[in-house]
């Protein structure tokens, strides 16, 4: 019979998950392996305290971290890679959170990414996307103020050509046949963790644009409608269908719109609590 393979923590974006299979795993190895001597190693009395964490009901303090550290035998990269699993998932602040995400993908080198670095620098800043729908737009070589310019001088020359740099990376742009760069019809796409984690920095970053715009008000720059209504369960779930059903409408209008594009726009609607349920 073959030996079972040992699990691979860099394939892990959860703490709880990989910390379970460990267990599953060890006890395959070691029947004896009990939550009552796992709570020891651990210097631990209550003996559901392992459970806890693998629950993620229970945090893990900096000691019970470098205790489990041991218990689990991992070293190295391996550890460090756990510590910013653990940090990432226990509670945190935003910046916190995208602090241990960053290290997530930074740390995970192996052939099978759960986390690709460029994809996660890609939607980190919102001038990634801004710079790729621009292209479409303008004729591009090696120009980069055309670029800052464009984009109301919101990005430096070296954001300007970081982007670019990454987009070709990702092969999310590519030279046409005259040479100038252009979008390609790639679509990003990473694991579920990951893209919450994306998405939720994308949307922060956008809105702190939306928030400099409305503070200019400048004429022809936005459109904005915003209202506060009160509404059951059933009714906020229809809502939501309509929303995306507006978005669907919306991304068809925009790959059947066969005129030139001379601009980019970012259109979003958002649907989020004003008060508690009771």
């Amino acid at each position: 019979m073959n030996a079972p393979k040992s699990i691979n923590i860099f394939e892990y974006v959860d703490y709880k998950e990989y910390l379970k299979d460990w267990r599953i795993q060890e006890k395959k190895k070691n029947p004896g392996l009990t939550h009552e001597y796992l709570c020891a190693c651990l210097k631990q009395k209550n003996r559901s305290y392992f459970n806890d964490i693998e629950s993620g009901r229970k945090t893990i303090g900096s000691q019970v971290l470098d205790r489990l550290i041991k218990l689990v035998g991992v070293t190295n990269g391996e550890a460090k890679y756990l510590r910013a699993l653990i940090g990432y998932g226990q509670p945190a602040t935003h910046l916190e959170k995208e602090y241990w995400f960053e290290q997530i993908a930074a740390l995970n080198n192996t052939p099978k990414k759960t986390i690709d670095k460029d994809t996660f620098q890609y939607f980190k800043e919102w001038h990634h996307a801004a710079v790729r729908s621009l292209l479409d737009t303008m004729d591009f070589k090696n120009d980069y103020g055309k670029i800052i310019h464009k984009l109301y001088n919101r990005i430096t020359l070296v954001q300007a050509q970081q982007s670019i740099s990454l987009l070709l990376r990702l092969n999310l742009i590519k030279p046409n046949n005259d040479g100038f760069l252009k979008s390609t019809e790639k679509i990003l796409t990473t694991g579920d963790h990951a893209k919450d984690e994306c998405l939720h920095r994308y949307q922060v970053a956008q809105h702190a644009i939306l928030g400099d715009i409305l503070q200019i008000d400048a004429p022809g720059t936005h459109d904005s409608t915003q209202m506060t209504v009160s509404v059951s369960p059933d009714a906020f779930n229809r809502i939501i269908q309509r929303i995306k059903q507006m978005r669907s409408e919306i991304i068809s209008i925009a790959h059947k719109d066969e005129k030139k594009a001379d601009r980019i726009f970012t259109i979003a609607v958002h649907a989020y609590p004003m008060s508690r349920k009771d």
